[in-house]
C-alpha cells in the first residue's frame, strides 16, 4: 500500500464510504493504529491534544524530501520553530481583531448578494454558488487581487489541496507542478508591480515588510500566497458545506437557530465540531517513542486525526448528535497549539454572517448527491447541490 493509498483510506474516499464508522472503532479497539510500515493514525482526543500541543516530540517537518535531506523544509505549516515562529508572526497581522471586523461590511454585502442568486435558482450548487466565492472573494481583496479571475483561482486551490498527499508524503508533485507554474508566474507578476508601486493591500504589505533577516524572499512571498488563497478559503468552504450538511441531518437544529438567531455561534461551533472540515492532520516523530502500547519509530510519520478527536465519547457527551447547547465545545477542528489555524477568526466571521444571512430564508434543505467519501475529503466536493425549500 502506497502512503497516498494509506493518505486516502483514512479519509474515507476507498469506495465513497462515511469514516466516521471507523474513527469509533478506532478510538474503541485500535486508538493508535499503524498504517503500513512508517505510518500511524492516532484517534483519540486525549493523544491528539497532546501530540497538537508537543511540537518538539511531534514535528510538523514531514515531507519526504525534507525528511530524508533532499531539500530544506520551507513554508509555515510544515516547518518548525524557528522558522515558523517568523512566519506566523507576520501572517498574524492579517488577522488581527481588528482587520478581521473591519471585512465584516464587505463579507455581508457579498454574502448577502451571493445568498439572493443562490436561492433564485432551483438546487443551486453550493460550492459554486456561496461556499467556494464568498472566502475566496475576500481573501483576494485582502491580498489586492480580486480583479483576478475566481475560477481560475478555484482550479489552482482544487488542484493543490487534492495533491497535499502525494506531494507532501511521496515527494511526488508531478500532479501540482503545472498549476504552480502558472500560480508563480501569476503572482510573480503582482510581487513585482508592488515592489515599483505600493498600494494599501496585505500582499503589497507582506512585499516591504523588514524582519529581523531582511524583507522575506520571493519563495516567501509566494508560500504566503498559497497559503492564503488556497488554505484560507478552504476551512470557510469547508464550514459553510458542513453546516448544510448538518441542518439536513438535524432539522430540529435549523429551527432552533431559525427561532433564535443568537444561537448561530453555538451552531458555528458545532458544525465544526461534528464535520471538521480537515479531518486530519500531519506529525512526525523526532524520537523513539511509545504512545498507548505501540512502539512508534524515530521519523515515523502520525495522522492526527482531528476529525476522531471531535466525536471522542470520553470527551463530548453524545457525540453522535448536534447539539448546541454543549456550552464549553473544545474542538479540534482548528488544530491546537503553534500550528493552531490563524485564520480561524475570520472563518468563524464569514461562516456566522453566512448562517445570518440564509437560515431566515429557508425552511429546510436537502443534500442531493452526497458523496459521504468526497464531502470528507481534504477540500471537500467540488460541487454540491442542494435543494433549498424557500419561506
Amino acid at each position: 500500500m502506497t502512503t497516498e493509498t494509506q493518505y486516502e483510506g483514512v479519509f474515507g474516499a476507498e469506495a465513497g464510504s462515511d469514516p466516521y464508522e471507523s474513527y469509533e472503532r478506532m478510538r474503541r479497539e485500535a486508538p493508535v493504529s499503524r498504517l503500513g510500515d512508517t505510518f500511524w493514525a492516532v484517534a483519540k482526543y486525549e493523544d491528539v491534544d497532546m501530540i497538537l500541543r508537543d511540537w518538539e516530540t511531534f514535528s510538523s517537518i514531514v515531507g519526504a524530501k525534507a525528511i530524508s535531506g533532499e531539500e530544506p523544509a520551507t513554508g509555515m505549516i510544515f516547518n518548525d520553530p524557528p522558522i515558523h515562529t517568523r512566519l506566523r508572526g507576520l501572517i498574524r497581522r492579517a488577522f488581527t481583531p481588528r482587520v478581521v471586523e473591519s471585512q465584516r461590511p464587505g463579507i455581508q454585502a457579498y454574502c448577502e448578494e451571493l445568498v439572493e442568486k443562490m436561492l433564485a435558482k432551483e438546487d443551486p450548487d453550493l460550492v459554486a454558488s456561496l461556499a467556494y466565492p464568498l472566502p475566496v472573494m475576500v481573501i483576494a481583496n485582502m491580498l489586492g487581487v480580486a480583479d483576478g479571475d475566481m475560477a481560475t483561482f478555484k482550479r489552482w486551490s482544487d488542484v493543490i489541496i487534492q495533491n497535499i498527499g502525494p506531494a507532501l508524503l511521496n515527494g511526488d508533485d508531478s500532479g501540482v507542478a503545472g498549476t504552480r507554474v502558472e500560480f508563480d508566474a501569476y503572482f510573480s507578476k503582482r510581487l513585482e508591480k508592488l515592489r515599483n508601486e505600493p498600494d494599501e493591500s496585505l500582499l503589497s504589505a507582506l512585499v516591504h515588510i523588514e524582519t529581523d533577516e531582511g524583507k522575506l524572499t520571493q519563495d516567501e512571498l509566494l508560500m504566503f500566497c498559497v497559503l492564503l488563497l488556497v488554505a484560507g478559503n478552504e476551512t470557510t468552504t469547508g464550514l459553510i458545506i458542513n453546516s448544510m450538511r448538518a441542518f439536513s441531518e438535524f432539522p430540529d437544529a435549523l429551527q432552533q437557530v431559525k427561532e433564535d438567531l443568537d444561537l448561530i455561534p453555538a451552531a458555528v461551533e458545532e458544525a465544526l465540531r461534528y464535520y471538521a472540515p480537515f479531518q486530519a492532520t500531519i506529525r512526525r516523530a523526532t524520537k523513539d517513542l511509545e504512545l498507548r502500547g505501540q512502539k512508534i519509530a524515530k521519523d515515523d510519520r502520525i495522522l492526527v486525526l482531528l476529525a476522531s478527536a471531535n466525536r471522542d465519547e470520553d470527551v463530548f457527551e453524545n457525540p453522535k448528535e448536534f447539539r448546541l447547547d454543549r456550552g464549553s465545545n473544545k474542538h479540534l477542528a482548528f488544530g491546537f497549539g503553534i500550528h493552531s489555524c490563524v485564520g480561524a477568526p475570520l472563518a468563524r466571521l464569514e461562516g456566522g454572517i453566512a448562517l445570518n444571512m440564509l437560515l431566515p430564508k429557508i425552511r429546510s434543505v436537502a443534500i442531493l448527491d452526497d458523496n459521504a467519501g468526497e464531502m470528507l475529503l481534504p477540500g471537500g466536493p467540488s460541487s454540491l447541490r442542494v435543494h433549498f425549500e424557500l419561506e
